[in-house]
């Protein structure tokens, strides 16, 4: 009787396991808010640039306004190669943007992160 409580206990929490994960895909991997995926944004580049308060509150506008935008892509989308497409422009404006905030150095460092970015996303399509 235990073993049978037991294996059912199991069944049932690998379900779980599997309908969550199942949920996030569908989520288009999202698990974060836009606002909450800006902060996130926004503290990774302080950490790296050491920006000012003024060039945070900058940065965090524009970088919620990519948050919210690629979330509606993602959900209003089934084919994911279409979403990274159409991410394309909207990541390369909003680096635009961010850019004007820095200064020459800042910019360099910037640059150097966004590459590594890149290569980081290229080589996940690659697996996908």
């Amino acid at each position: 009787m235990k073993n049978l409580k037991s294996s059912l206990m199991g069944a049932f929490m690998l379900l779980a396991v599997t309908a969550m994960a199942q949920e996030r895909q569908r989520n288009g991997g999202q698990q974060r808010s836009p606002e909450d995926q800006a902060k996130n944004m926004v503290e990774r580049l302080d950490k790296q640039l050491k920006l000012s308060q003024s060039q945070k509150d900058s940065i965090y506008v524009y970088s919620l306004e990519l948050s919210k935008k690629q979330q509606d892509i993602f959900k209003n989308t089934d084919d994911r190669k279409a979403a990274f497409e159409k991410l394309q422009p909207l990541r390369f404006s909003t680096d635009v943007k961010i850019k004007s905030f820095l200064n020459a150095e800042q910019s360099k460092s910037y640059d150097a992160l966004q590459k590594e970015m890149l290569e980081r996303r290229q080589q996940r399509q690659k697996s996908n």
